[in-house]
């Protein structure tokens, strides 16, 4: 049996988590049972006690009492010390239970949701969340119903210890909501809950709190990981995010370029529609542009339908820009009534527009139909192209064709600064042997356009019975051609008819290539290419197109194994791009549309061609990124290469550039140099938000003077964040009720205007204690021990010597 003892407590200070208090306990180390103290060692002293002073019997009675008394006590006294009585203090921490909030930091807690359901706003609007539901992300609301004075944290806070984690896949711990950007590419619930359940070893964890809208696209399945904590006594509630109605969206996504347009141009910018539970509803798209930062105007619009959940509708918006500068280009999907989320209906793009005119350089060797009517297409098409020809078989004396304001040519251009003042070369039908007077002059003007290409130039190859392209193989020319020659032996032997008209087929008729964009109306242009257009006769067949190259149209019946042989390939190589035309009849089109669609052919391939000249600004710097699509939280590579007046390589240890995003505000950004490549610079960035940024070098590093370098990337949410746009409540309960099996002990899914509910689930749960220390503070060896018991005995001793006794 236990030893007597008595407890006093002495609580310490609180802390917001923990208490700590001590137990202080007298008690007898060396007692025996109490039995043995009640039957035996009890009445032992009272008899000897008794027995000492009985046959005393000359002594009055009280005294012999009073004696007695103080013998039994000293005895007592000295059989109590040896029972080693002693003060045992113990020292307890109280520890409050753990709750570990698990907050879902994907890209979809971005959405901004209107919650068209009265209960839905009024139970929000009573837990704090803002008046205007509709502008405020799901991130913003949860911030603003959890962290509420009066809302869940502050009620749990109370009994638990909380703790917060952000969730992208693996849970990281947070101090504070702010913290969450909404910036993780995707949802796996069931990665983090796993992640989670390994961390917890130890804890005394009273509960999971999982706030999410539910929508897992990746990783575990989140119910099946909900089974094991339910196997280790761990509750999950959770609580729902976003409309949980029945998605109801339409969202728009923005064109990927162009990024360079010339002034009076007709752009065209293609968007991309995509919707759910709202198919065949009428879709209104607005481009709207600011200039170099002012106010925003409307430009074009364009409507259709809006497509299928998992389908996409495709608008072409056009707009000629007579005015040079930086636009930023707002499009805008004008929102349904019924729309659940119009927080994805706008899109942000730049786009440069400058007043540099194309340049064309056009080398035939004689007069046939193609060049006369192609050179005066260039001449006249548009007031931004210059044109300068080289007709290789005319007199001395001839004047060699030329735009207005340049004047004509007498000698094709020799040297690099002469050949690079050009946007665009249209090589026709020329023997080598026109190109200079030696093998060896040929070949280095070959290499040359090669060099041209490669400094970012465009160059159109057209079919020529004469040279173009079989005198070519072999030579740098053949390297340059976006196609692999037929062999020449078999096209000897195999000669293409020419007796039969043919009508090329478009390689993409919904999404034609902009070269083949004769009409805006992309029905009426497939229909035009297909039965308006007369058909050629003459073609040259190639083999195939050379791979990363686009065909653009194709032989409706001459095939070999690779398929209908291409007859408009178009490739980059490698800053600069070459385009093949299989056949020298484009003029056949003249009858019965007279130029309309000649002209604009050749006017779309130069512009497409001079793309790569359009874009490099200057000539001593070249930046450049690794892509210019990525999706939320993915890295991107910026390289930069600088060379000074002499175009020698900069010496630099780092450069400076900087990151304008879609509100137009710029960040200044650091490159360092490149180990062993002089000139050269590079960083990595993380791109967390979505929208369309610009990476911008300015002469003399000033945000307000010239950009002379440019690059843009287009920064999307992932597909998968965006498929689903309502909240997915069933899955969030089927994960609350996994953790008990379907009993009782189950968590609970609630709505996040209800989440202050949960706190009355953990009110009555008791804390956790535990013993931190022990120790003895013995009371039997001390001087007080002593003094009482001297005490006891000196005064019996001293009644002893009154009443005559010793």
């Amino acid at each position: 049996m236990p030893s007597p003892h008595l407890t006093l407590q002495d609580p310490a200070p609180a802390a917001a988590e923990t208490a700590t208090y001590v137990e202080q306990t007298f008690r007898f180390l060396g007692a025996p049972p109490t039995w043995v103290l009640a039957l035996i060692v009890l009445p032992a002293t009272v008899l000897f006690a008794w027995w000492s002073y009985s046959g005393l019997l000359r002594l009055e009675p009280r005294t012999r009492v009073v004696l007695s008394v103080l013998r039994w006590l000293a005895v007592v006294l000295c059989v109590l010390l040896l029972f080693q009585p002693a003060f045992e203090i113990t020292t307890y921490r109280h520890l409050q239970n753990q709750v570990h909030v698990l907050v879902d930091d994907s890209a979809s807690m971005l959405r901004k949701d209107r919650y068209p359901e009265p209960d839905q706003q009024r139970a929000l609007t009573a837990a704090g969340a803002p008046a205007d539901l509709g502008a405020a992300t799901r991130l913003e609301l949860v911030r603003a119903v959890l962290e509420h004075p009066n809302g869940l944290f502050a009620q749990l806070r109370k009994t638990h210890d909380v703790r917060l984690f952000g969730v992208q896949r693996k849970p990281a711990p947070v101090r504070g909501l702010d913290e969450l950007t909404g910036g993780g590419n995707r949802t796996a619930l069931g990665d983090a809950l796993d992640l989670h359940l390994g961390g917890t070893a130890g804890a005394n964890l009273d509960a999971v709190l999982l706030v999410s809208d539910g929508c897992n696209n990746a990783g575990l399945d989140p119910v099946e990981v909900a089974r094991s904590y339910g196997a280790r006594g761990i509750t999950i509630h959770t609580i729902g995010v976003g409309d949980p109605e029945p998605p109801r969206n339409a969202w728009l996504v923005g064109p990927a370029g162009p990024k360079e347009a010339l002034r009076e141009e007709q752009v065209g910018l293609e968007v991309t529609l995509r919707a759910e539970g709202l198919q065949g509803k009428p879709a209104h798209v607005e481009l709207h542009g600011s200039r170099d930062g002012g106010a925003f105007v409307p430009l074009a619009t364009a409507s259709g339908t809006l497509p299928a959940a998992g389908e996409a509708t495709k608008l072409r918006l056009f707009h000629a820009f007579d005015t040079a500068g930086d636009w930023t280009l707002r499009f805008v999907l004008t929102p349904l009534p019924e729309e659940s989320q119009v927080d994805d209906n706008t899109d942000t793009r730049f786009l440069r527009v400058n007043d540099e005119k194309i340049r064309v350089l056009f080398l035939d060797d004689r007069p046939r139909w193609d060049y006369r009517f192609v050179k005066n297409a260039l001449k006249r098409v548009d007031p931004s192209i210059e044109m300068q020809a080289v007709m290789f078989d005319a007199s001395p004396l001839f004047e060699q064709e030329h735009s207005k304001d340049l004047p004509p040519l007498r000698d094709l251009p020799r040297s690099e600064k002469e050949l690079f003042r050009y946007h665009v070369v249209v090589f026709g039908d020329v023997p080598p042997e026109r190109l200079a007077p030696t093998e060896e002059g040929r070949r280095q003007w070959m290499e040359l356009l090669v060099k041209f290409v490669e400094f970012g130039g465009g160059i159109a190859f057209q079919f020529g019975d004469a040279a173009m392209p079989e005198r070519y193989r072999n030579t740098p020319i053949q390297d340059l051609l976006p196609v692999v020659l037929e062999d020449s032996g078999w096209l000897r032997q195999n000669p293409a008819p020419r007796d039969r008209e043919f009508h090329p087929v478009l390689e993409n008729p919904r999404q034609p290539h902009d070269m083949l964009l004769l009409q805006r109306d992309p029905a009426f242009n497939r229909r035009l290419w297909e039965e308006g257009l007369p058909g050629f006769y003459v073609y040259h067949p190639v083999q195939r197109a050379k791979p990363g190259t686009t065909v653009l149209l194709r032989h409706p019946f001459d095939s070999n194994s690779y398929g209908k042989r291409p007859l408009a390939v178009v490739g980059p190589y490698p800053r600069g791009n070459t385009f093949w035309l299989g056949t020298d009849e484009t003029w056949r089109w003249r009858d019965p549309y007279a130029e309309t669609y000649m002209d604009a052919f050749w006017r779309n391939v130069v512009r497409d061609l001079a793309k790569g000249r359009l874009q490099r600004r200057n000539d001593l710097l070249e930046l450049s990124v690794d892509k210019n699509q990525l999706e939320t939280g993915d890295k991107l590579r910026v390289m930069l290469r600088v060379h000074d007046a002499a175009l020698q390589p900069a010496v630099a240890v780092e450069q400076t550039i900087f990151l304008r995003d879609q509100a137009g505000a710029t960040q200044r950004r650091i490159l360092r140099a490149v180990p062993g490549e002089p000139g050269a610079y590079q960083g990595s960035f993380t791109m967390a938000d979505a929208g369309a940024f610009s990476f911008l070098c300015f002469a003399n590093q000033n945000p307000a003077d010239t950009v002379i370098a440019r690059e843009d990337v287009l920064v999307r949410v992932p597909d998968r964040e965006l498929a689903n746009s309502s909240q997915d409540a069933e899955t969030l309960r089927r994960i609350a009720e996994a953790t008990g099996g379907g009993s009782d002990a189950s968590g609970r899914y609630v709505f996040l205007g209800d989440a202050a509910s949960l706190a009355a689930d953990f009110a009555r749960r008791k804390a956790y204690e535990s013993r931190e220390d022990t120790r003895t503070r013995p009371a039997w060896d001390n001087v007080w021990s002593l003094l009482a018991l001297l005490t006891v005995m000196s005064v019996e001793w001293l009644l002893r010597k009154r009443a005559r006794l010793v």
